[in-house]
């Protein structure tokens, strides 16, 4: 038993992964990222140029987080058939397997406790962070992301992309939250400008959608 994914290429059947949407035409692939309703922009046909136009999006900030819902929209590629699954290895590092890994039983979880238990450095006070802040971390960074956090007792459908362990964006969230726990920051007006991991920035949004769902008597956690 495959993956959804990796079953619909063999099949040549077109499905959405994520934010993307993969249609066959004759021999060819063709993915197409989130639509505004905006003309499609082609990209160059190499994984390369697909890899290299993902990485940012539409502010031009780096994409640390392959997953989040962050892509920039309206743009289509034309691959021929065989790199189909590289494409969607460009877009989403290691999807396919996770999903093959899933449907067959084998995929290994790796609990926030064990992770942040391999911390060591700078990111060792991530494993300070209560239950609570842990949960909203979850809520606010996952909440962008297209992947489901099995890590964290989420259930995968079989067309879902399923996350096997916290990311490091997740840790270093954890690290920034665990710290506010004893000096809670002041709120501001979301910042679009601000890195997506930068959370150290006032304005960063994922930062203030963790600071508006923390109680007042209780900064971090």
């Amino acid at each position: 038993m495959g993956g959804m994914a990796r079953a619909a290429i063999a099949a040549r059947r077109g499905f959405t992964l994520g934010q993307v949407v993969v249609e066959f035409r004759g021999e060819t692939a063709v993915l197409s990222g989130p639509s505004s309703g905006a003309p499609a922009a082609d990209l160059e046909p190499t994984i390369e140029a697909l890899r290299a136009h993902v990485r940012f999006d539409e502010h031009g900030r780096y994409r640390p987080l392959s997953g989040a819902r962050t892509m920039p929209g309206n743009w289509r590629i034309s691959l021929h058939e065989s790199l189909a699954e590289a494409a969607i290895d460009a877009i989403y590092p290691q999807a396919l397997l996770h999903q093959e890994q899933a449907a067959r039983g084998t995929l290994r979880i790796v609990t926030f406790g064990e992770m942040v238990g391999r911390q060591r450095g700078r990111y060792r006070v991530a494993g300070d962070l209560g239950a609570a802040g842990r949960e909203r971390a979850r809520e606010v960074l996952c909440g962008h992301c297209v992947r489901t956090p099995v890590w964290a007792g989420g259930t995968a459908e079989e067309r879902d992309i399923p996350c096997p362990e916290p990311c490091s964006v997740m840790v270093a969230l954890a690290r920034e939250a665990a710290l506010w726990q004893e000096d809670s920051p002041r709120a501001a007006s979301p910042d679009s400008t601000v890195p997506f991991a930068d959370f150290s920035t006032p304005g960063n949004e994922v930062r203030e959608a963790y600071l508006a769902r923390t109680p007042a008597e209780v900064p971090g956690g």
